[in-house]
């Protein structure tokens, strides 16, 4: 991977960078532009101060009977009639030469001319820089001369220095203020990320294996809360995985004690354990292994949103075919209504869990009918994802209405006599839960137990 700068940089410092260079290259630009305007307006006002002095002194020109060039000033002194005033001007000619009092007996080299051509360069008798122009003058149609009126640079430096420190004082304020701004802006706007981070630090474990907060929240503003939204929904389902792993450790524990418990009583009444009894147990404990294991493995599957649509008429049918096979003695009715469209975006393996063990309770207990039946419940929006409800019920005794909160309970039994670890319908639960679902344990219309999962559609 190329190496590029900015992957050293942090958010804050990318984001002053971008925010005050281009305010700093624009502001120079402005500041070169306006710089550039005023100075060309400058020397705008001094070439046509020069032109309204040349128009004056071409006006107060004259030709002799001789045909020499003069000049006849007015009665009130002018910027020319003081010696060194840095204002002069220089007639010629040919064959003569006239310059201003200013210059009392000095005079001036020949000018260049400027970059742009608009003014002419010079210096004074004192060597003090000079700024002029050139115009070609005429009386009576036939004699010529050229006249150069020249000022000192000054006139525009002066001004110019002035105008230039405001200006950059002015910009460096400005540049001061934004670079001020874009600091404030920045943390300001980082403030729901800082917020964000605290609170992910307080999700940190303490070293009593707690920590101080277990969920993000929202208040970060509309572009974070969806993804404080998606952490939170990544650390319940964590959650979920944790403690539904910790409740497969429980369960299969819970599960061993049988089998172990009957090898320790064999082998407490005889030396030697039959060796079916024991074959028999360890296939038993082989069992609840593998669909432990099996279980776990599914608790590890993607999250929801992309699982596939399990057809739950399909799923329905198997299982209702299967319990049929182990139980062939009972002889039960089995009613299934299902939609063959009603579907579950799950996984089918946990699909297959919750209803064999509900469907495996149900034929246990019935004395002739198990129902069967799914349907799909409205959201409380439009928008909302609506839900579906899956009901088994059955006709055999039921379980006492102050019991039915302990059913769902790891291990809890209430008739030892009937085979079973008293696990199945604490499964349903916990796989319930953790597809944001719910199990709840009723009265049957038919007198048994209904049990009705309630799952995301």
């Amino acid at each position: 991977m190329a190496y590029t700068p900015s992957r050293k940089l942090g958010l804050t410092s990318r984001l002053l960078l971008l925010g005050l260079v281009p305010g700093i290259v624009l502001s120079l630009a402005l500041g070169w532009l306006l710089d550039s305007s005023i100075q060309a307006s400058l020397y705008g006002g001094l070439a046509q101060r020069l032109n309204e002095r040349a128009d004056r002194i071409q006006a107060n020109m004259s030709l002799s009977p001789a045909g020499q060039w003069r000049y006849e000033p007015g009665r009130s002194s002018d910027e020319f009639s003081h010696i060194f005033s840095g204002w002069y001007w220089v007639l010629q000619t040919p064959d003569q030469q006239l310059v201003s009092r200013s210059l009392w007996d000095a005079s001036l080299r020949n000018p260049s001319s400027t970059n742009d051509g608009m003014l002419l360069t010079n210096t004074d008798p004192r060597d003090r820089p000079l700024m002029g122009i050139e115009r070609s003058i005429a009386l009576d149609g036939i004699h010529t001369a050229k006249l150069y009126v020249y000022a000192l640079e000054d006139e525009v430096h002066v001004d110019l220095s002035r105008i230039r420190r405001i200006l950059w004082l002015a910009l460096s304020a400005l540049l001061l203020c934004m670079a001020v701004a874009t600091f404030i802006q920045v943390r300001v706007g980082l403030q729901p990320l800082q917020l964000l981070r605290q609170r992910l630090t307080r999700l940190h474990a303490t070293d009593s294996g707690t920590s101080q907060a277990t969920h993000l929240g929202t208040g970060y503003g509309p572009d974070l809360d969806p993804l404080a939204v998606e952490v939170d929904a990544l650390l319940e389902r964590n959650a979920r995985m944790v403690a539904r792993g910790r409740a497969h450790a429980a369960d299969l524990s819970h599960a061993l004690k049988t089998p172990l418990a009957r090898l320790n009583a064999e082998a407490g009444r005889a030396a030697q354990v039959p060796s079916h009894l024991v074959q028999e147990q360890v296939q038993s404990i082989n069992g609840l292994i593998e669909r432990h294991l099996s279980r776990t493995s599914a608790a590890g599957d993607q999250a929801p949103p992309l699982q596939k649509a399990v057809n739950l008429q399909s799923v329905a049918t198997q299982l209702v075919q299967l319990m049929q096979h182990i139980h062939p003695e009972r002889s039960l009715d089995w009613q299934v209504h299902i939609p063959r469209t009603l579907h579950w975006r799950g996984d089918r393996s946990d699909l297959e869990e919750m209803l064999g063990n509900l469907l495996d309770n149900a034929s246990k207990w019935a004395k002739q009918q198990v129902c069967l039946e799914a349907r799909l419940l409205p959201g409380s929006s439009p928008a909302a994802r609506g839900q579906i409800a899956i009901t088994v019920t059955d006709d055999g005794p039921g379980i006492a209405e102050h019991q039915l909160s302990q059913a769902g309970q790891r291990g809890e039994r209430f008739d030892q006599n009937t085979p079973g670890t008293g696990l199945g319908l604490s499964i349903v639960a916990d796989i319930a839960h953790t597809w944001n679902g719910t199990l709840q344990l009723s009265a049957s219309p038919l007198g048994g137990l209904q049990a009705q999962i309630t799952l995301p559609a």
